[in-house]
């Protein structure tokens, strides 16, 4: 408290700022308290939902998703990476494809083709260098996949991620002959890295003050990693 106030400080203010600083927190506590309380209660509306959806073709899915470790109560709408990997082998979309009448819908092979699609070219995402063979398969993997949703799905929203796969994945290809340099484990990496700058920079209150100090760690520590070795040679 004496280093905030740059003084000595008396009893006296030193309980009003203990008072202060005990009725935000309280504050902040109820406030968590409540999303928290709206969190658990959409999860169990979800969970009813699911539940409700108990048909045999439901059942059939669920099953076929427990059997390649998929289930969707693991992820409630999302799937992790590794899951997308499973999801998307040629034995688990013929696994998936059978569950479901052949007259359940018309795009159901306009679906099963998008899926084997994505999965060949989930092959291709690794630090290979591409020739341009390979790249033209690449983009006629896409420009199908593209087609093929457009035809299955003509209303569905365009994610940022599909958006980036259908209009940016081919230039990028073509300029750098290799997917190595797109990946998003480099960003999550950065995650515990940003969470101890925080703890290390805690006491420092000013927000703007704080994100330059991670900002000026950041960079500096890649400057010495692009440095390397070079730093520690005498000139």
């Amino acid at each position: 408290m004496e280093c905030r106030k740059g003084r000595q400080v008396p009893i006296l203010e030193r309980k009003k700022l203990t008072e202060r600083a005990h009725h935000d927190i309280s504050k902040r506590l109820n406030s968590d308290e409540e999303v928290l309380e709206d969190i658990v209660e959409e999860r169990e509306k979800l969970e009813n939902t699911v539940d409700k959806l108990s048909g045999p073709t439901r059942k059939k899915l669920e099953h076929v998703l427990r059997s390649i470790k998929c289930d969707s109560r693991a992820f409630f709408q999302q799937l992790t990476g590794n899951q997308a990997r499973k999801i998307l082998r040629p034995e688990n979309i013929a696994k998936i494809h059978e569950v479901f009448p052949t007259n359940a819908s018309d795009n159901l092979e306009l679906m099963r083709d998008v899926m084997m699609d994505l999965a060949d070219l989930m092959s291709t995402a690794n630090n290979e260098y591409k020739t341009d063979g390979q790249l033209d398969e690449i983009e006629t993997l896409v420009r199908r996949i593209e087609r093929n949703l457009k035809k299955a799905q003509p209303f569905a929203t365009v994610t940022p991620k599909l958006h980036l796969l259908s209009a940016n994945l081919v230039p990028f290809l073509r300029l750098h002959r290799t997917w190595g340099h797109i990946s998003e484990q480099g960003v999550e990496g950065f995650h515990p890295l940003i969470n101890s700058l925080n703890i290390r920079f805690a006491s420092v209150h000013n927000s703007i003050l704080k994100a330059e100090l991670t900002v000026k760690h950041l960079s500096n520590s890649n400057f010495l990693h692009d440095l390397g070795s070079s730093w520690f040679k005498r000139s």
